[in-house]
């Protein structure tokens, strides 16, 4: 089995499409469960994801496998692009426009579907608030939150001190819990 940077120079030198269809195999199932739990929608997680790796193979000859592992590299093109997605006019236009839409299903109460929505409305308005943030502060929330990294880890990734990590992570708990509670 080739590893992700001999895939990756195939793909630069011979524009491979075995080697391309290769390295989204191995990583597409981790990236749309990361895309997931930050939408809480399947299907935009689904486009999402597809939209992620459109990036990541039109961006494939900027990779520099010196500065960072395939995986980090392209959980980074995530990260900025499911940003890029909560701070486009198209979703806020969408939250505002979009009626409610119940899931049925026959083993469920009223009493789950009303929870249901009202988590998927919470997630929204912490991203909403996350994103507000610069993109080195939506790093950090995403690491944390979403890949569960330590603040160490954190801290060796982005290249930033571990008590700066931690600063930045628990401001952002503290104003998102301000605006939540609004």
């Amino acid at each position: 089995m080739q590893t992700d940077n001999q895939l990756i120079r195939r793909i630069k030198k011979k524009q491979d499409k075995k080697a391309a269809d290769e390295l989204i195999r191995r990583y597409y199932r981790e990236i749309y469960a990361f895309t997931y739990r930050q939408t809480g929608e399947r299907e935009l997680a689904l486009d999402l994801t597809q939209e992620i790796f459109i990036t990541v193979l039109q961006g494939i000859y900027a990779f520099d496998e010196k500065k960072a592992g395939f995986r980090t590299w392209a959980y980074r093109v995530a990260a900025n692009r499911i940003t890029d997605y909560y701070r486009s006019k198209s979703y806020k236009k969408e939250k505002l426009q979009q009626p409610l839409q119940w899931e049925t299903e026959e083993e469920k109460t009223v009493r789950d579907l009303a929870e249901h929505m009202v988590q998927k409305e919470e997630i929204r308005r912490i991203m909403d608030i996350v994103v507000s943030y610069e993109r080195e502060w939506i790093r950090i929330f995403q690491k944390k939150c979403f890949e569960e990294k330590t603040f160490a880890q954190i801290a060796e990734e982005m290249d930033l001190a571990e008590s700066t990590v931690k600063t930045r992570f628990y401001q952002m708990l503290k104003r998102i819990r301000q605006e939540v509670q609004r």
